[in-house]
């Protein structure tokens, strides 16, 4: 009988309640570490370390030839050009390819990185200023002469500058991560544990914020002090220039303003006393001396960022951490936030938020506050703040249709109107809660019940809510989860791939994909705990996702190729595919993968007949070498597509069973491959007679 084929696209993601008969033929019933996409399967991307350095997979090498030379370079050595002054970091031994260094007469080349400047033909090239060698060309980015070596030494470059990077000084887990203004921020425990650090990183690393001085004040009279304003002790004559003023009660123009000033230092020590500005006495009236700003140990932070002000270049970081008040960060300014009337043992906000241009705060208990409109540090009843009760621990805080929703635990509300004015609080499910750093907004919000996945969505009229399930197909993952006492560390939107992620505390993870009909879903396992998450913008634009671990250490996802130097293991099992006859045999001939990859990736694939049935041998794992991502002249960009590729790749795999239907698994292990995503599959087969 002649054979036939059929074409299957493969999409649909992980299905684990579809009867087998049934499951499509697209989608999987096993998978880990890849996610899906809008062509098909994607192996998911790497990990990389972070503190602000270039990024490993960046990293290049450069070649420069010498000769005379006369004594060896060790790796890690800088080499400087004595003329150019280009400087270069040696990253593998020197290849000699001819002469000695013990007669000075040593030539052959170089592999460095983090090559700054040109080094010129014949210059002296010195490693602290003693010279080993001359240059006898200029050096050469990418300059080897095989792939092999090309190989090599770029993997050589990249875990050279993986070696660089570091996790922010201090102990214990990272409590949070954040972008503001294209910086990336992380906070972690210092080395004894007894505060909490504000990190930034910079292009030498992780480097520790100061949160500057703080210093309590009531106004002496009716010139109001302002930022930039120098403040001097009318008796002491300390000094410090102020650089913010938050006024909690009271008005400067009647004389009775109270609050707080906040500096980046101050000359002097100051008393009880009063202040003076300039040649204006008597401003301001202090109880003592300032105090210096510092975050508390311990906590998990959440952070918005928001301009309450106006002006467009007065957005500002707000930060809580559930062990001490929440505050404002510009940058260089830090203020705390300390509700009136709350005692320092109660001001431990767990949630934060913004609504309707005020700061809302969730406290333990079921407390929720709001600041005063474009007020986010003063919450205070005469400013428009109120204190609304929901009966449960907040567990998230996100707005949807104009509202405010309110989650906990067991149950969700909503907050209506847009100030203390006309809030109504309206019940919205008391059957359902959202489990604690699951809620995320994806079009509407989505959370982690006792369930899975679900989501809220409005209807036409105007606040009328209802939930709905996401993770059906995936289901008895949840339950597995759950039953083994695994519970949700952190979420995160992938704005870039209509994705939502999700981190469990045994390591591994959830990705749900929004791009077609139905949310698809494939479990990964990075390798490390994630504790918080969190996606932002760098300064081009582009997306930026950050990760916190267990171990101290802050990653960029979906950045490299590997799991920050470790392989990705990843594996797609389809389903057992009967081509519309599940009770005839067939002989099963060949299964053709089409694949994107570039340039070239390594796969294998195995083959299962019957559902298994032992008694029906498979096929044994076939590896292939699987080359993509060609273009064509004048319709490709320069620099984007691999001349010596085909366009799509595939993998053909020769089958060779018999069994009513086949299940083709796709495996693959790599370090220093750029991902690949497999699309569409198609089965060889030819009709064989009736099961019996």
């Amino acid at each position: 009988m002649s054979q036939l084929t059929q074409f299957f696209a493969l999409q649909g993601g992980l299905d684990l309640v579809t009867p087998a008969i049934r499951t499509p033929a697209g989608a999987l019933i096993a998978a880990l570490n890849y996610e899906p996409n809008e062509r098909g399967y994607k192996r998911v991307q790497g990990h990389e370390r972070f503190d602000g350095r270039a990024k490993p997979s960046q990293a290049v090498y450069h070649v420069l030839d010498f000769n005379m030379g006369s004594v060896a370079a060790n790796i890690g050595d800088t080499i400087t050009g004595a003329t150019s002054g280009a400087t270069g970091r040696v990253i593998l031994a020197s290849v000699v390819e001819s002469g000695a260094y013990g007669s000075a007469d040593a030539a052959g080349y170089l592999i460095l990185t983090a090559v700054s400047g040109t080094f010129q033909t014949g210059e002296q090239l010195r490693v602290s200023g003693v010279t080993i060698a001359i240059a006898t060309a200029a050096n050469v980015e990418e300059g080897a002469d095989t792939d092999a070596l090309n190989s090599t030494y770029a993997r050589a470059a990249i875990e050279d500058r993986r070696s660089l990077i570091q996790k922010p000084t201090g102990s214990g887990t990272i409590r949070g991560v954040w972008v503001y203004n294209g910086n990336k921020y992380c906070v972690r425990n210092n080395a004894g544990g007894t505060e909490g650090v504000l990190y930034k990183a910079t292009t030498a690393g992780w480097v520790a914020q100061s949160l500057g001085r703080e210093l309590a004040f009531t106004s002496g009279g009716t010139t109001e002090i302002v930022e930039g304003n120098t403040i001097t002790g009318a008796t002491s004559g300390a000094t410090a220039v102020i650089t913010r003023v938050v006024t909690t009660s009271g008005d400067w123009a009647d004389g009775d303003a109270a609050g707080y000033f906040y500096f980046a230092s101050q000359t002097g020590t100051f008393q009880a006393e009063n202040l003076n500005v300039g040649a204006t006495l008597n401003l301001a009236t202090i109880a003592g001396d300032s105090s210096a700003l510092s975050l508390p140990a311990g906590g998990r932070y959440e952070f918005i960022n928001h301009n309450f002000y106006g002006a467009s270049d007065l957005e500002r970081m707000y930060g809580c951490n559930g062990v001490g008040p929440a505050f404002e960060w510009d940058g260089s300014v830090f203020v705390p936030i300390r509700p009136t009337g709350l005692s320092a043992a109660l001001n431990k906000p767990t949630h934060i938020y913004e609504h309707k241009q005020q700061l809302f705060l969730a406290f333990r208990g079921g407390s929720l506050q709001n600041s005063g409109i474009g007020e986010p540090c003063v919450i205070a009843a005469i400013l428009g703040s109120a204190e609304i009760g929901i009966g449960a621990d907040i567990t998230g805080l996100i707005d949807h249709g104009g509202a405010l929703i309110i989650a906990a635990r067991n149950k969700f509300a909503v907050l209506y109107g847009n100030d203390v004015d006309d809030f109504v609080l309206e019940p919205l499910n008391k059957q359902a809660g959202c489990v604690e750093w699951t809620l995320q907004k994806i079009g509407s919000p989505i959370y982690q019940d006792d369930r899975g996945l679900r989501d809220l969505r409005t209807t036409a009229a105007f606040g009328d809510f209802k939930a709905g399930a996401v993770s059906y197909a995936v289901d008895r993952l949840f339950q597995q989860k759950k039953a083994a006492g695994v519970t949700p560390r952190a979420s995160v939107i992938v704005r870039g791939k209509d994705q939502y992620r999700l981190f469990w505390s045994d390591g591994t993870g959830l990705t749900t994909y929004f791009g077609r009909k139905y949310p698809e879903h494939i479990p990964f396992d990075l390798g490390i705990t994630v504790n918080v998450a969190c996606t932002g913008e760098n300064d081009d634009g582009s997306e930026i996702l950050l990760i916190g671990d267990d171990d101290g250490w802050v990653y960029e996802l979906d950045a490299g190729t590997s799991f920050d130097g470790v392989a990705v293991d990843a594996y797609c099992r389809l389903p057992f595919n009967h081509v519309g006859s599940p009770t005839q045999n067939k002989r099963w001939h060949k299964a053709t993968l089409e694949i994107d990859a570039q340039p070239t990736i390594s796969i294998g694939m195995t083959a299962d007949f019957s559902y298994a049935n032992e008694e029906v041998p498979g096929v044994s794992q076939q590896n292939f070498s699987v080359s993509a991502g060609g273009g064509f002249w004048g319709e490709a960009n320069w620099g984007e597509f691999y001349w010596s590729s085909p366009v799509e790749g595939k993998a053909e795999c020769h089958i060779d069973g018999i069994g009513e239907n086949v299940s083709i698994t796709v495996v693959s292990s790599a370090i220093y491959e750029n991902p690949h995503t497999i699309h569409g599959l198609t089965l060889h087969f030819s009709y064989r007679g009736l099961k019996r």
